[in-house]
């Protein structure tokens, strides 16, 4: 049986779900698929895929690949993570195929040719190249395309394909009382822009805004508590449940800022999502998952994201089309199993040659 090692920074709680899927489907291939990290968060259902945690340092890491013998290693580290330098180096000079796995460039900071050139040096070292989405292929020299793969992020939502949700939480458990729901679910952090999203249907009637997330900021909750149609859910514990709940409830998700993966879980339950241009760089990789008027919009600016969804909210027949469409897009291209034949596709490569 071949062995891939998936080293990576701190394992967050979708990626074990994730690596979970990986593990079985691997295993029907005849590899063995573990993960070595520094850090795993802790989780409430069963975690099937092997994780190992050691401090990170470059002898403590070569130790654990000389002892386990891997065919392959992916390397899912970020330049700060600066042992994936030696880590690159070592594999290089044993003949062990390295597949570096992330965006291609600093999707925010696109311009720095500090890391533009550091990004492209480990282009250069990787055996292949594993992106977050066919888009991103334009920072990787052509060159390189020949050992270029994608796997569409996502992530594993195989749980909920036979859960039926009835009622609407929001409405039943929070009392949210408006008729459409507005929603945000994820971090509250600048490059999501949730502030823009609390400038739009103040003190509306008929739509409600319901933000849910960390480390709101004190004037953020200042304005929540200054318009009745807006709620504060707080930070919401990884609980699958509840989460997909809060996702059902919702009419439409609105995520002005990059997108992330909440857009696959809002396209799973049907959920038109409305975002912006962004001001600088890039929107995260997902946003590949957004088709312009089909499933959603990039709005200009605030006023016309507001217009925006309010023309999904009161025109049945459109947000009928936008939910189908979401839902078709996160069975697809947004489907683990896609994001597995990335993995198996470049593995396969460095394998078989």
């Amino acid at each position: 049986m071949k062995k891939v090692l998936l080293i990576s920074n701190y394992v967050h709680h979708y990626r074990i779900n994730n690596y979970n899927y990986f593990y079985h489907k691997f295993k029907e291939a005849g590899i063995e698929f573990r993960v070595l990290t520094n850090d795993s968060q802790k989780v409430e259902f069963d975690v099937n895929v092997p994780i190992y945690i050691l401090k990170p340092g470059i002898i403590s890491y070569i130790n654990y690949i000389r002892k386990e013998k891997p065919d392959c290693i992916i390397l899912f580290l970020h330049l700060k993570d600066t042992i994936i330098f030696p880590i690159t180096y070592y594999c290089r000079i044993k003949n062990l195929p390295v597949i570096y796995w992330n965006f291609g460039i600093d999707l925010l900071d696109p311009d720095s040719k500090i890391k533009n050139f550091l990004y492209r040096h480990l282009h250069r070292q990787a055996n292949a190249i594993l992106l977050y989405s066919p888009e991103e292929k334009i920072f990787i020299n052509p060159k390189y395309h020949k050992k270029t793969f994608v796997a569409n992020n996502t992530v594993n939502m195989t749980d909920f394909e036979n859960l039926s949700i009835t009622g609407n939480y929001l409405k039943e458990k929070i009392l949210v009382k408006e008729k459409y729901i507005v929603l945000y679910v994820g971090r509250i952090i600048k490059e999501k822009r949730v502030d823009v999203l609390l400038k739009c249907f103040r003190n509306k009637k008929d739509i409600a805004v319901v933000i849910a997330g960390k480390n709101l900021k004190s004037e953020m909750l200042e304005i929540i508590n200054n318009n009745p149609n807006y709620y504060y859910l707080g930070e919401i514990k990884y609980d699958k449940i509840e989460l997909a709940k809060i996702y059902h409830s919702a009419d439409v998700v609105c995520i002005p800022g990059n997108v992330g993966l909440a857009i696959v879980e809002s396209f799973f339950w049907g959920k038109p999502l409305v975002t912006m241009k962004p001001i600088k760089g890039f929107n995260s990789p997902e946003i590949y998952y957004l088709r312009e008027g089909e499933n959603g919009y990039i709005a200009n600016d605030e006023k016309d994201m507001e217009y925006k969804i309010n023309s999904l909210l009161t025109n049945t027949e459109q947000y009928r089309r936008f939910s189908e469409k979401a839902r078709e897009v996160a069975m697809t291209d947004a489907h683990i199993t896609k994001m597995y034949q990335g993995f198996k596709k470049a593995i396969d490569y460095l394998i078989n040659s």
